[in-house]
């Protein structure tokens, strides 16, 4: 683990993959909040909606499951620009039970980078450049009822891999 943080807290993240062993990518992030239990953003739908030319839709869970919306801030504290987004690097967890996002979940997490950088609000999932600031949501799925008590925000490009989970910060939710 690097460190333990909570929302509103920054903490830093550097990501080396293969690709950026040379020139590492260096994120600070900032949880802002993660919300349960409601619809997804109905201007974030009718945004993809329209983008696609389909009638809104209101996306539900998977049966016994509600939306959990994370919200982050990404700052680009590197020395270039880097692409970044939550599939397989942020995990939000109940407990000791991990939860990622689906396929299906990461779309709407798409739909919510489109949405925010329609708006000049830049996602790192479509590049920022270094001291640029731009908004991170990840889509989740828990059980009904539940309440996620942490956030897991990796350093490498997934969560685990065969050697296990990978490094990161321990973001605590209650």
């Amino acid at each position: 683990m690097l460190g333990t943080a909570r929302p509103g807290q920054p903490f830093n993240v550097t990501v080396i993959a293969s690709d950026t062993a040379d020139d590492p990518h260096r994120w600070q992030f900032t949880v802002r909040s993660v919300v349960c239990g409601k619809p997804l953003d109905p201007g974030v739908m009718a945004y993809a909606a329209d983008s696609v030319g389909a009638p809104t839709a209101s996306p539900t869970p998977e049966a016994g499951k509600q939306f959990c919306v994370l919200t982050m801030d990404a700052v680009n504290v590197g020395k270039s620009m880097a692409v970044w987004n939550a599939d397989n690097r942020v995990s939000l967890n109940v407990a000791d039970t991990r939860y990622t996002m689906s396929q299906k979940d990461s779309e709407y997490a798409s739909d919510y980078a489109q949405y925010w950088n329609s708006r000049g609000q830049t996602a790192p999932t479509f590049g920022l450049n270094p001291g640029s600031k731009g908004p991170v949501h990840g889509i989740f799925q828990i059980p009904t009822g539940e309440k996620p008590t942490s956030v897991w925000v990796t350093s490498g490009t997934a969560i685990t891999t065969i050697d296990g989970v990978q490094p990161g910060y321990f973001v605590r939710l209650t």
